[in-house]
């Protein structure tokens, strides 16, 4: 996303200094939603190893620090092995 779009919609939608920013994802399985912490904002040499031309700013979140989303994740992946396990087994009987 260019800054100009994202400048744009914030302006489209309003905001104040009271406002605030936050991250999140939705897990696309169970529609569950999470918000994902702000880390940093890095650009310039400390990102791409060049001095700073406008190209690029990234904005640091840190998923691993969401741990309902990550508990959900392995829930959902211990159901659907535990399922191919069932199944295996069935077709062994």
């Amino acid at each position: 996303m260019k800054v100009t779009e994202l400048i744009r919609k914030l302006q489209k939608i309003g905001y104040d200094e009271n406002t605030e920013l936050t991250f999140s994802c939705v897990d696309g399985e169970t529609g569950e939603y999470y918000v994902i912490p702000f880390e940093e904002i890095t650009y310039g040499e400390e990102l791409t190893g060049e001095p700073y031309e406008n190209d690029i700013i990234d904005i640091e979140v840190d998923v691993d620090s969401v741990e309902e989303y990550i508990k959900a994740k392995a829930e959902v992946e211990l159901e659907k092995q535990t399922q191919r396990v069932i199944k295996a087994l069935e077709n062994c009987s």
